[in-house]
């Protein structure tokens, strides 16, 4: 069972009733006065035989695609440094800009399809959010590829860190639903969305060369950029940290009954992102540098695993397990790392393999025990017209 039995028992009731329908909140003026609107409009296009999970993994396949084409055009990261004589072509970032808004409609019609057509459910929200949690490297990784590497761009660790600041985002927004069992969106996500896609187009109008200027003083753009990320982490952290408290101290509607129960599910991300930080710090061999994209993505990967994992458990109301055994295998690599210096490179690529595999295995297998559970399939709907004979 890759649900354990805590969440296959009790947890796939709670899946059947209350928790079918997910509490959620999105109230960014962009949400309301653009997104929506436009994807109420744009859900009616879609036949509706098209099953809800299948705009959601399209979706993710498109960013994933992109940050997979450019890995083989830019592995290193370097065809964006100042005075590149071999920089992507332009014809790139436009099907950067063109992927980022397709993934970004079919994120946010996804679930509009599902309720469209009676197929709303548990298993939908763990694979939209389960992908999403993904996507975090190939979004993050992918445009500050637009500024190479070396002066006019940011060291690798540095962009770990940008990439921690939008992994923090994402897993506490989680983590206040396991509290509060609200869901609040982040203002920040529609906002990055149209920036990502705005960005890639006009570096596919201007070029790359655009940004290789300084802001203020020696403050460069991609600084200054960075420096963004951060502050819609720190926003959004405190509008989440707020939520929880008002959930706990003035509505008294918290779910947790005591504070290490409230901490809990972020104990394994703490160990996953201060680890990281001291491999990509203190790296023997500098590995962040001979290899930063298989760096980010086993990191991004368990990440991900740790993000499945808690939308279970509060989507099942059931205790979020500390223990992850990919982020186990992740910390084993990393001291292996500094005990065998000459073998770090190796040590990364190899367990960055075994985590995505099983990372992979993981979900798909979660996925096939909640369709067994519920009856359904997850990439097509045929099962509702059985259903509705039934009826």
């Amino acid at each position: 069972m890759y649900c354990s039995k805590a969440d296959a028992e009790p947890g796939f009731n709670a899946f059947g009733t209350a928790s079918t329908r997910t509490s959620c909140i999105d109230n960014s003026p962009l949400a309301v006065y653009i997104s929506h609107p436009f994807w109420n409009w744009f859900v009616n296009f879609y036949p509706r035989w098209i099953a809800p999970n299948v705009l959601t993994l399209s979706g993710w396949a498109l960013v994933m695609g992109c940050f997979l084409l450019e890995t083989v055009l830019d592995y290193d990261l370097t065809r964006g440094s100042l005075g590149s004589t071999n920089p992507l072509p332009a014809w790139f970032w436009l099907l950067c800009a063109i992927c980022t808004f397709s993934a970004h409609t079919l994120d946010g019609t996804d679930g509009k399809q599902a309720r469209r057509i009676g197929a709303s459910g548990p298993t939908g929200e763990l694979f939209d959010h389960g992908l999403d949690s993904w996507s975090t490297v190939p979004f993050t990784i992918t445009i500050f590829s637009v500024f190479g590497q070396g002066e006019f761009s940011i060291a690798n660790v540095r962009l770990l860190l940008s990439l921690i600041s939008v992994q923090l985002v994402f897993i506490v927004t989680h983590w206040e639903k396991y509290n509060t069992g609200v869901l609040f969106l982040s203002w920040g996500y529609d906002a990055s969305q149209y920036g990502l896609a705005l960005i890639y187009l006009w570096t596919w109008y201007v070029g790359f060369e655009w940004y290789k200027f300084y802001v203020i003083g020696t403050w460069t753009f991609a600084e200054v950029f960075e420096i963004g990320f951060y502050l819609s982490c720190g926003l959004s952290l405190a509008m989440s940290g707020y939520n929880m408290w008002h959930s706990y101290a003035v509505d008294k509607t918290a779910k947790q009954a005591n504070l290490w129960e409230a901490v809990r599910p972020m104990v394994p991300c703490v160990v996953l992102f201060l680890g990281s930080i001291y491999w990509a710090a203190y790296s023997p061999t500098q590995v962040i540098q001979k290899d930063p994209r298989m760096f980010f993505f086993a990191m991004g990967t368990v990440f991900s695993n740790i993000a499945c994992r808690l939308i279970i458990s509060q989507m099942a109301n059931t205790h979020c397990q500390i223990y992850n055994s990919l982020l186990a295998l992740y910390m084993l690599a990393t001291f292996a790392a500094f005990q065998l210096p000459d073998f770090e490179l190796t040590i990364l690529r190899v367990s960055c393999l075994i985590i995505v595999v099983a990372h992979v295995h993981y979900g798909v297998c979660v996925v096939r025990q909640l369709c067994a559970h519920f009856g359904i399939h997850a990439l097509d709907v045929t099962y509702l017209e059985k259903k509705n004979r039934k009826d």
